[in-house]
């Protein structure tokens, strides 16, 4: 049976909007308190905000990574509800005893850890802390997974609402008002990591029940084993050049570099993270249908003219946003924004390019890519760092990206060919370039000026696309119908 187009992008932008909401609620924690962190915050103290967070992040991979990326593949193997909820209850069992058993073990660990990447023994403390929250997320991961298996979209909102604001209220009491600095945020994710533990976790397991199969914990091990070298190698890409930063520059620097850093991965967290977390379930209901080639090619043409909108207005405003929000110790941070933003545009594309990967369950070779990427990465940044400090370190980050995606594409062509439309992606990349070059003339000397400006050229992108011709008849007409019931009549495209 095929499938339509149409309906399958309705699909998609439903629930990724409402995803969406739920995701963007927990980053955009972040930053709603990039002013509370960068006026309450020394450099240095936000470098070691981050680089706890990193070690934690890389940590999580080694205990989190083979359940939570085989919950997805082995729940639709089964269709009784039952067998399903074995899936659940399982995954659940075995990452709480297992995963006790990993933080016990690497809370042995923390004042070395301390030392060494802090340069402080004395902040064992904070790395105790963020490996009680690292258990606590790692269990919510299969929580939330459950949801968008299960397209409990509305349900996944709510709760992600709730996290928003109770982490927002702790950020604020004890930054604020207890001036509790680094210590304070580190509190707030635990008390909120366990509060979203009880309310998300709890009712599920009630449901499903605290059945647990071996056999179905053997197969997803089997399955997902082979990611965790994989994920490993790509958190090197994505992390290291933080601890090379601080090695050979310093903390302070490092904050500065973390600061871009997040502005730059803004296009993947607010467009690429929700879109798959409709996207990648969805995909494996729908590969097996006759003109599915051509519509995964459809769908990422649309993806990608969304991402890259989103990062063009990123790329194009990040420096008159830090000057009014940031103390002036961080506005160096906009300088390298544009590069990651580039990187972060072409890192997401691995996601749509594996398909062939996934649906041949041949994880081996996502770990032979992630692990070569990890060697290349780890060599740019001793190449890079030492001479060009974070411009050094973005650079790598760019170049790994793009050895990314072409190597997964290369090998996952193998077992599914996706019928890409190559010209329509390279009509993005040419108007978003053109936008962005224009923009970079913009100096009026006000910095309100200057955003009314760049956010006006940013907004002409779909414009310049039409002058490009890129939009086919159909998505003219389609674009058409949107406003003709507010304007009484549009005239059709020629």
């Amino acid at each position: 049976m095929a499938i339509s187009v149409g309906n399958e992008s309705k699909l998609l932008a439903r629930h990724s909007i409402i995803y969406g909401i739920g995701t963007s609620a927990n980053k955009i924690v972040g930053f709603l308190l990039l002013p509370i962190y960068t006026q309450y915050l020394s450099t240095r103290e936000y470098g070691i905000k981050e680089l706890v967070g990193l070690s934690t992040d890389i940590l999580g991979i080694l205990l989190a990574t083979a359940i939570s990326s085989a919950f997805y593949r082995f729940y639709f193997d089964y269709t009784e509800e039952s067998d399903r909820n074995m899936v659940l209850s399982s995954s659940y069992i075995f990452l709480g005893i297992f995963g006790l058993i990993f933080v016990c073990i690497l809370s042995l660990g923390s004042p070395f850890m301390a030392f060494y990447i802090l340069d402080s023994s004395e902040l064992y403390a904070y790395f105790l802390i963020a490996f009680a929250s690292l258990w606590f997320q790692t269990i919510n991961t299969i929580g939330l997974n459950y949801l968008r298996v299960t397209l409990k979209s509305v349900q996944f909102v709510v709760l992600s609402l709730f996290r928003l604001g109770l982490a927002i209220a702790l950020n604020v009491y004890f930054i604020i008002v207890l001036r509790m600095g680094v210590l304070g945020i580190l509190l707030s994710t635990l008390i909120t990591s366990i509060v979203m533990s009880l309310v998300l976790n709890v009712p599920q397991l009630v449901k499903a029940g605290l059945g647990y199969s071996p056999r179905i914990i053997k197969d997803m091990l089997k399955f997902g084993l082979p990611m965790i070298p994989s994920q490993f190698g790509t958190l090197i890409v994505n992390l290291s050049d933080r601890f090379f930063i601080k090695g050979y520059c310093s903390i302070a620097e490092a904050g500065i570099y973390s600061l871009g850093y997040r502005f730059g991965i803004l296009p993947g967290t607010f467009v690429s993270e929700p879109f798959n977390q409709v996207w990648q379930p969805r995909r494996l209901e729908v590969y097996n249908q006759e003109n599915a080639e051509e519509i995964f090619g459809r769908i990422f043409t649309y993806f990608l003219l969304f991402i890259s909108f989103v990062a063009l207005g990123v790329a194009v405003l990040t420096e008159e946003i830090l000057v009014v929000i940031a103390d002036r110790a961080f506005w160096p941070a906009y300088r390298i924004v544009p590069i990651i933003v580039l990187a972060n545009v072409i890192f997401t594309f691995h996601y749509h390019f594996n398909m062939g990967i996934i649906i041949e369950k041949k994880t081996k070779y996502l770990a032979y890519i992630n692990v070569s990427n990890a060697a290349l990465v780890l060599l740019l940044n001793f190449l890079l760092i030492p001479r060009y400090g974070m411009f050094g370190a973005a650079y790598a980050t760019l170049i790994a990206y793009i050895y990314k995606a072409a190597s997964t594409y290369f090998f996952s062509n193998r077992f599914f060919k996706i019928h890409f439309e190559f010209i329509r992606m390279g009509k993005i990349f040419l108007a978003a370039s053109i936008i962005y070059v224009v923009s970079q003339q913009v100096d009026t000397a006000s910095v309100y000026a200057d955003v009314a400006i760049k956010t006006l050229l940013v907004f002409m992108f779909p414009l310049v696309l039409l002058l490009m011709n890129f939009f086919t008849p159909e998505e003219k007409s389609r674009i058409g119908s949107i406003f003709r019931p507010a304007e009484g009549v549009v005239r059709p495209w020629e």
